[in-house]
């Protein structure tokens, strides 16, 4: 009987042992891309630049032995600019979700679906670096952030930050409320978001929400957004709306945001991957964006584009032209 009890108790024993969490130090690494091309721009002159644009990323990750994950990245740019780190963060996760406080984009566009883009967002119809409809109000600046667990395909996430102007040349290491200056760019924000994704019988589909507010002028009364996907066998197609997609000033400086819509596919196969789009506001001044592109998968890590960016903001604009079209060929390297 003692044999039988002694047995028993080890076999639990090893059994709870085997259920335990092993610790792993934290490690470090390096990594990062940088894209190298052409692009021509007629809202330049008809005039030909030399792209050169990457980051290099520093990481660390670890985990203890009670299974709590703890890791971060630091983000620098490659080339000098008033921004020169983006996005820099350190998080916590378990069971529970995870807890993560520094710079990232906000909950909100964490969560977003719907839009496709050419590699490293440099061609696009939505949000990417020369289009007339963006995102720009939920970006980077030191937040607080709780994303819970994934729960057969369905996440969330709420962020806070105290104030909506800290980034950049206002970077600093502890960020508190509003400036003295009464900059209506200060201000806290916070913003929230969710998504779900799955696939049935081969068929993958995607939705997301999110809706970010704050103190500033600039955000009004909040802005919202809501998308989803559908992709088959390589194939995918995608809708998204933004209640503040599009940002015009016109005549003597009179201003507003509009409702926004984007239409876009994108088709891969083999080392080939075919995308196209199409942005356009839904109240307000006339404005549209396109954008087409194609990509080839070279080598691991390294990409090849051609693509096509054009945009038509009407009399409405503060950046761009009353029309503007840009060609982009460029390699993208990871590593």
């Amino acid at each position: 009987m003692k044999k039988v009890l002694f047995a028993s108790t080890a076999l639990v024993a090893a059994s709870l042992g085997s259920a335990s969490f092993a610790a792993e130090p934290i490690t470090g690494s390096v990594g990062g891309y940088m894209m190298m091309g052409l692009v021509y721009m007629d809202e330049q002159g008809d005039e030909i630049g030399v792209l050169r644009d990457g980051e290099i990323h520093l990481g660390w990750k670890g985990t203890s032995d009670n299974g709590l994950t703890f890791d971060g990245r630091i983000e620098l740019e490659a080339y000098t600019t008033g921004d020169q780190i983006d996005e820099n963060w350190a998080r916590v996760s378990g069971t529970f979700g995870s807890v993560m406080i520094g710079s990232d984009d906000s909950a909100s566009n964490a969560m977003e679906k719907g839009v496709f883009y050419g590699a490293g967002s440099r061609v696009g119809y939505w949000d990417s670096f020369y289009s007339a409809m963006y995102t720009s109000m939920g970006g980077d600046v030191p937040v607080i952030r709780y994303t819970t667990p994934n729960i057969s395909g369905f996440s969330a996430a709420i962020d806070w930050a105290p104030n909506s102007s800290a980034d950049g040349s206002r970077d600093n290491n502890l960020v508190f409320g509003n400036y003295e200056d009464g900059s209506d760019a200060d201000g806290q924000r916070w913003s929230v978001g969710a998504k779900y994704e799955g696939e049935f019988d081969g068929v993958g589909f995607g939705i997301g929400a999110g809706y970010l507010d704050g103190d500033a002028d600039v955000y009004d009364d909040g802005r919202w957004h809501v998308g989803g996907e559908v992709s088959y066998v390589g194939f995918s197609v995608g809708v998204h709306y933004d209640s503040a997609g599009w940002a015009w000033v016109g005549p003597a400086g009179f201003s507003g945001y509009d409702d926004s819509l984007a239409v876009g596919m994108q088709y891969e196969t083999g080392p080939w991957t075919f995308g196209a789009g199409w942005a356009f506001a839904l109240a307000g001044p006339d404005a549209n964006n396109y954008g087409a592109w194609v990509t080839y998968a070279i080598a691991p890590g390294v990409t090849g584009t051609l693509g096509y960016e054009g945009n038509d903001v009407g009399e409405y604009n503060t950046v761009f032209r009353e029309s503007e079209n840009m060609v982009t060929g460029y390699l993208r390297v990871a590593f």
